[in-house]
């Protein structure tokens, strides 16, 4: 039907059933305003070579259901400013080999509830400057095997509670400077066989105005104010050289 009322002007093609278009070489099709495309049913479109779409201006792609892409080689999307992607329920992406993430200045990951990270062989996590991880309740560790932790520079651990440590066998430490441990309380040391303490210069222990001083060349000075040796078998003195005892009174049984 053709229409050419100044105003309404129309062309209007109607096909009681099929209708087919075969073009033998290139089509254009221009539109000077909107377009509207309604198709009640299913739609088909196959492009044998390349396909080259460009919206000048805003896209909106509604689906009422399911929607399925399948890129048989490799995809890649540009955006030139910023990207939301909002998934009502679960999200699930798998990937065959490998993948790298590259974002160029800060990252923010935000999870209502659990989050489960799975690593089925080796990780490596790369730090150019700072990192700060905080826990707002417990946190659990396990290590199958090794684990080996190295820190270039310093290091503090503040726990405001209690820390409790156990080894199921042997337990080695190497200082390469000074050591300094302050106990604010009390202090135990069990040790179920043998105990060796072993110093370069000196060992002296200090309790108040009592001390006991052992030097490397092999001198011993005992000092407080009294002193008791209470022996409950033999007490055994013996010296290569003189045994000097000075006091007010030296008493003997």
């Amino acid at each position: 039907r053709l229409e050419d009322k100044k105003g309404a002007e129309q062309l209007f093609i109607h096909a009681e059933k099929n209708q087919d278009i075969e073009v033998e070489n290139d089509e254009t099709h221009w539109v000077g305003h909107d377009r509207t495309k309604t198709i009640d049913h299913d739609e088909t479109v196959h492009v044998k070579h390349d396909r080259t779409e460009t919206v000048d201006n805003n896209e909106t792609i509604t689906i009422g259901v399911d929607r399925t892409e399948k890129v048989g080689n490799n995809e890649k999307i540009s955006i030139g400013a910023n990207r939301t992607e909002d998934v009502g329920s679960n999200e699930t992406i798998s990937i065959g080999v490998d993948r790298t993430e590259k974002v160029g200045s800060n990252e923010k990951i935000s999870i209502g509830a659990n989050r489960t990270e799975d690593v089925g062989n080796d990780e490596t996590i790369s730090i150019g400057a700072n990192r700060s991880e905080s826990v707002g309740n417990n946190e659990t560790i396990s290590i199958g095997a090794d684990r080996s932790e190295s820190v270039g520079a310093n290091e503090s651990i503040d726990i405001g509670g209690n820390q409790s440590t156990s080894i199921g066998k042997n337990e080695s430490r190497s200082v390469g400077q000074g050591r300094d441990t302050s106990v604010g309380k009390d202090d135990s040391l069990d040790v179920g066989k043998s105990f060796t303490l072993n110093a370069g210069d000196s060992i002296t222990l200090v309790t108040g105005a009592a001390s006991i001083r052992m030097k490397k060349d092999g001198s011993i000075v005992i000092s407080g104010k009294n002193i008791t040796i209470d022996g409950s078998g033999a007490i055994n003195i013996k010296a290569d050289k003189n045994v000097v005892m000075k006091g007010r009174k030296i008493l003997q049984n």
